[in-house]
């Protein structure tokens, strides 16, 4: 209950903000994914055909890219992008009452409206294209074999309770030449707890790593479903779904490192590499051979600057979606 009541305040908050730092973020994410993409893969994201895993509620890089690409996003949770009462009977079915509520809280306090008009003005954009966004698992997707010129999905496997699966459907959609981008939350990294404070402003504070260390781990709480696997096993995943897979980090080197070699004095979290703990996001750059083409995994040596902090715009994914 007390992270509920925590959460709500946290909603009262953000009305208050100004879009501004959101938008932000949403325009540095779509930038730094397309930039990503064209140095790995020589793929530009303009006229293709695109699906996004796991948009969430204010549908940010899903507007980005349909204003160059041709759109559809999946997720197991009903979207509203626009306030309506039918939409909320079916959020209340399928999302969870809790989930709705905060959802109807957005809408009513202007958060949604104020960010989508700051998003449109700010990327020169007289309208967002209208997007169907479906509900539908990652893991069982009913798309034709190669649908899609790109998948794309940021922060959103880690909640998936059978990612091999979804990475399996992904590599069916694509079609040859086709680039996946998937990008995961890593349990091992600082906020990996999912815990709505952690993630509200970016800012690492104390008590580092919490839910690692076994004195601080009752202080946080997960709002979400978590798969909770590690690097490794990620990167094996990786590797058996997207054979010559590249790999690039969003990682934590300047804003932690000297916190975790104190701990690391102290005796705390030497079970954990460095690279486990620092690294925010892995990222999964891959693109379907259309001919003989290099399959081994490479890393890309690329740490690209990451965003300061993800906005809090509320829960998006939710186990076994996205």
């Amino acid at each position: 209950m007390r992270n509920r009541i925590r959460e709500a305040l946290q909603l009262v908050r953000i009305a208050r903000r100004p879009p501004e730092s959101a938008v932000d973020w949403t325009i540095g994410l779509y930038e730094n994914t397309k930039e990503r993409i064209r140095e790995q893969t020589g793929v530009t994201l303009s006229g293709l055909r695109g699906l996004e895993i796991g948009p969430g509620q204010q549908l940010g890089s899903l507007r980005c890219f349909s204003l160059e690409n041709d759109m559809v996003a999946i997720d197991t949770d009903v979207i509203a992008a626009e306030a309506s009462p039918l939409t909320y009977v079916r959020m209340v079915r399928h999302n969870s009452f809790l989930r709705t509520a905060k959802t109807i809280a957005r809408k009513a306090l202007g958060v949604d409206r104020r960010f989508r008009k700051t998003l449109l003005r700010r990327l020169g954009a007289p309208a967002f294209p209208t997007t169907p966004v479906l509900r539908m698992s990652a893991t069982e997707m009913t798309f034709p074999q190669e649908s899609f010129d790109f998948v794309y999905s940021h922060s959103v496997f880690e909640h998936i309770d059978d990612p091999a699966a979804a990475l399996a459907e992904i590599e069916r959609v694509l079609r040859p030449g086709g680039v996946a981008y998937v990008s995961v939350h890593l349990y091992t990294s600082h906020a990996g707890s999912h815990d709505p404070k952690l993630l509200a402003d970016g800012i690492p504070v104390p008590p580092l790593w919490p839910h690692l260390r076994p004195a601080f781990a009752h202080t946080v709480h997960p709002n979400t479903y978590l798969n909770r696997l590690t690097l490794a096993e990620w990167r094996d995943l990786f590797e058996a779904a997207f054979p010559g897979v590249t790999y690039v980090a969003d990682r934590q080197d300047e804003e932690l490192g000297d916190a975790l070699r104190e701990l690391r004095a102290a005796g705390e979290l030497t079970e954990y590499t460095d690279e486990e703990l620092l690294t925010v996001n892995l990222i999964a750059i891959w693109r379907k051979p259309d001919g003989a083409e290099e399959t081994a995994p490479r890393e890309s040596g690329i740490s690209m600057p990451r965003p300061s902090a993800e906005p809090d715009v509320g829960p998006q994914r939710r186990r076994a979606s996205a």
